[in-house]
């Protein structure tokens, strides 16, 4: 397990590498740079031109992007070409726990509920509590996080009066509405894959031998049905926990919550390029280590799945 660990060690560092490449040349595949979109017709052609050697940008994309790396290597991910002094770690630092925060509870719920939802409906097939769970699903599924974000501010902040529309700093119910608008879609995710995986694993023939050996359905239930029909839960967990925590931009623009997703949808429509590499080879990173971290609980889960050779 340590030479696998460390095999993918090697290969998560050639992927980031690939994934700041491609991330840097399609920057800078589009015409123009970032101090041409917001200053151009404000700063004098000299002005304009120390800003370029400062930020590198009078140099050919190879030796800039290899200066990045040699920054970054470091522990330097540059400076804010929109917002000057402003470092690029130090914005991810801030905004980074807010993000983490609020994709970890609803990553958290979501699971919980999910795999809940969808032991139930399996257990239950072709009665009522199938039929929900279901729907649940179809309707997680259908619905876009941010559709679902606008329906639950204007239901439960604008009509209802339940909860505060926006994010406030120190108060948690204004986090109620973005961790459900976040879990809604993994609930029903995991609800279908979990219910599915349920019908497939109670229909082994170990299962069959387990009850034949007279062991009781609560000790089936919890010790071969449910312990093996995580693993295919456990396979999309490492996607999901990536996929919410960087698809919470929408979701944070719409509560107005200060998290990394807000700055990276800013840092976009500004062509800011340092703190666009910085956040994509951070998603890059998150993504990695959470396929490395599914690959080692399979081993607890099932110590019938080995590391190949």
């Amino acid at each position: 397990m340590t030479r696998y660990i460390l095999k993918r060690l090697a290969f998560m560092l050639v992927t980031l590498i690939v994934i700041s490449a491609t991330t840097f040349w399609m920057m800078h595949s589009v015409p123009g740079n970032p101090l041409e979109n917001k200053v151009r017709k404000s700063l004098p052609p000299q002005v304009m031109e120390n800003f370029m050697k400062k930020y590198g940008l009078d140099r050919s994309i190879g030796e800039q992007y290899l200066l990045f790396i040699k920054n970054a290597f470091q522990g330097d991910l540059g400076e804010s070409i929109i917002y000057p002094g402003q470092k690029v770690a130090k914005t991810i630092r801030k905004t980074a726990p807010v993000s983490g925060k609020l994709g970890f509870i609803a990553i958290a719920i979501g699971f919980t509920i999910g795999v809940t939802f969808g032991f139930i409906a399996a257990l239950n097939r072709g009665k009522w509590p199938d039929y929900v769970v279901i729907g649940i699903s179809i309707l997680g599924v259908t619905i876009p996080s941010f559709v679902m974000a606008s329906l639950l501010q204007f239901s439960l902040g604008n009509k209802l009066r339940l909860l505060p529309i926006s994010y406030k700093k120190g108060h948690f119910d204004s986090m109620i509405m973005p961790i459900i608008a976040l879990s809604f879609g993994t609930i029903a995710t995991y609800a279908r894959y979990m219910r599915s995986s349920v019908l497939e694993v109670i229909n082994s023939d170990y299962i069959l031998t387990a009850q034949a050996k007279g062991v009781s359905r609560m000790g089936v239930l919890l010790k071969h049905v449910l312990k093996n029909a995580m693993i295919p839960a456990i396979t999309i967990l490492g996607p999901q926990i990536v996929g919410v925590f960087a698809g919470s931009f929408i979701i944070e623009k719409i509560f107005n919550v200060p998290g990394l997703g807000m700055f990276l949808v800013s840092a976009i429509s500004d062509r800011d390029y340092p703190m666009i590499i910085a956040t994509t080879v951070l998603f890059g990173f998150l993504f990695v280590v959470s396929q490395l971290l599914v690959d080692i609980v399979y081993g607890i889960l099932d110590p019938r799945i080995k590391v190949s050779e």
